[in-house]
């Protein structure tokens, strides 16, 4: 209900199905809690503790007072209010009554551990919402302890005492009233005085889904003839068929192959064991895990948001990353995985990390298709599940639930990773520069008694050198006196002969 439909004035009346013990509410603490969070039980309990605890007689009050008692808003009481009617916890009825409106809250006691567990619905809920390893202590914590535990084809002997051997044989006076007498007319002055409630400890409480799944008609038409139909679909099967398609999706062609197998109708009564163990093993066939159920708040890519996205693309064309982005929510883990395997087997390592994503870290299924592509991406299309379990708490703790949020987280991790190898890069370039002028100022490093021989054997070639062209300077100047000498002797025999 909006804020406008139940008003702070608006009287209610509480009443319970049965009285509620001590023992059921700590049922509550420990198996609803984590199902629907601590504010709806403490609305439980406030409606419960209002009650006189002597008789559980009714009780009236107003809403103002819940408000007051809890200290929270009005609108928070009734979000808290339908968590509980959801969860088969409470009944809600609304009076028209002298023009004034009533609203009648009918606490029911919460389920024993042992139809808990055997409700699919709800404990597969407790799976997602508690993990594995918390699951198993509380399932172990209301087991029977293995030491009293006995074996199923144990003998036993009944040795109850009957009535008659405990008590001496009554008389027809002492145990009959006769109309008029004085005991008669004391208890029924008694009874009109104090009128007690009326309980019934064999009602059970189901879960009710508002939109039914299935067409039961056509669920009987597609019945084998030879089966009686009469009677066929009871309160309780109806009930269980309804369970059963709201957990694993189950549509009517599907309902309706699994009610033709032979080991599901037997003596035309429907054995819902049977049809719930093969339902649970067709669903993980084809799924590879146990299903999983959240709040409606939670599921962040709601009908709505497929319809608004729907309308977008008709009015314009998406870009590239858009379309990628709308790929990866409509598309799930395994269906991810298996596109880039090619159609090849997933391998049982990559099941185990996808369950956990979604069951342990609770990570919608359009984020867990953003950290694996991402890690793909990056590890050469490998899954270390270190890695992907140290981003994915990363994710969690960050509330990181839209696929456009984790592709901005992915960008992040990538850009800091890209910078992260550039400056390893840049900082082996700097060490190997760093040493290389090492080196080299260790290979100029030569000792002075090398560099003091290695000038002389340099100045001592410089002087031979020298000497050595002085001594062709000389030569040169003694072939020049030579030369001109010989020039003039032939020069005065010439003149001689004329």
């Amino acid at each position: 209900m909006r804020w406008q439909e139940t008003v702070p004035n608006d009287p209610y009346l509480i009443r319970v199905r049965r009285p509620i013990s001590n023992v059921e509410l700590s049922y509550l603490i420990h198996l609803y809690q984590p199902l629907v969070g601590a504010l709806p039980v403490a609305l439980y309990q406030t409606l419960l503790y209002n009650l006189s605890l002597a008789n559980f007689s009714a009780v009236q009050g107003l809403h103002y007072r819940l408000m007051v008692t809890m200290a929270v808003p009005l609108n928070v009481i009734v979000k808290a209010r339908h968590q509980l009617e959801a969860i088969g916890l409470l009944e809600v009825y609304q009076i028209e009554a002298d023009g004034q409106r009533i609203f009648e809250y009918i606490l029911q006691p919460p389920h024993s551990p042992d139809i808990f567990f055997s409700d699919d619905t709800l404990s597969i809920m407790l799976l997602n919402r508690v993990g594995k390893e918390f699951y198993r202590k509380l399932r172990r914590q209301f087991s029977i302890p293995e030491e009293y535990r006995l074996p199923e084809n144990v003998e036993r002997k009944r040795i109850t005492k009957a009535f008659d051997e405990v008590f001496y044989h009554l008389s027809l006076s002492e145990i009959t009233v006769e109309k008029g007498t004085e005991t008669y007319n004391f208890l029924k002055d008694v009874r009109e005085e104090s009128p007690l409630p009326l309980f019934d400890p064999m009602a059970a409480t189901r879960l009710n889904y508002a939109n039914s799944r299935l067409d039961f008609e056509f669920l009987e038409a597609s019945l084998p003839k030879m089966i009686k139909k009469d009677g066929l679909f009871t309160k309780e099967v109806k009930a269980e068929l309804e369970s059963l398609a709201f957990l694993y999706g189950i549509d009517n062609e599907t309902m309706a192959r699994f009610l033709q197998e032979p080991s599901v109708i037997e003596y035309d009564t429907i054995d819902t064991a049977s049809l719930r163990r093969l339902v649970k093993d067709w669903f993980r066939r084809e799924n590879g895990r146990a299903p999983k159920i959240v709040s409606r708040e939670e599921i962040v890519f709601h009908s709505d948001t497929v319809e608004t996205e729907r309308k977008e693309r008709e009015e314009k064309a998406l870009t590239e990353a858009e379309s990628h982005a709308l790929r990866l929510s409509s598309l799930s883990p395994f269906q991810l995985i298996g596109l880039y395997q090619r159609g090849a087997k997933i391998a049982p390592a990559d099941q185990k990390i996808v369950e956990e994503l979604l069951e342990e870290y609770q990570l919608p299924p359009g984020v867990v298709n953003v950290l694996l592509e991402y890690v793909m991406m990056t590890y050469d299309r490998q899954l270390p599940k270190d890695i992907i379990y140290k981003i994915a708490g990363h994710w969690k703790r960050n509330n990181i639930r839209t696929v456009q949020e984790a592709q901005r987280q992915a960008r992040q991790f990538y850009s800091e990773r890209k910078s992260a190898k550039a400056a390893s890069a840049d900082k082996k370039v700097f060490t190997r520069a760093s040493s290389g002028g090492r080196s080299k100022r260790r290979k100029d490093e030569i000792p002075p008694l090398i560099l003091e021989q290695l000038e002389r054997q340099k100045n001592q070639v410089i002087e031979e050198k020298t000497a050595k062209s002085s001594k062709v300077e000389m030569i040169d100047e003694e072939y020049e006196r030579k030369r001109k000498r010989m020039e003039e002797l032939l020069k005065a025999l010439g003149e001689s002969k004329q």
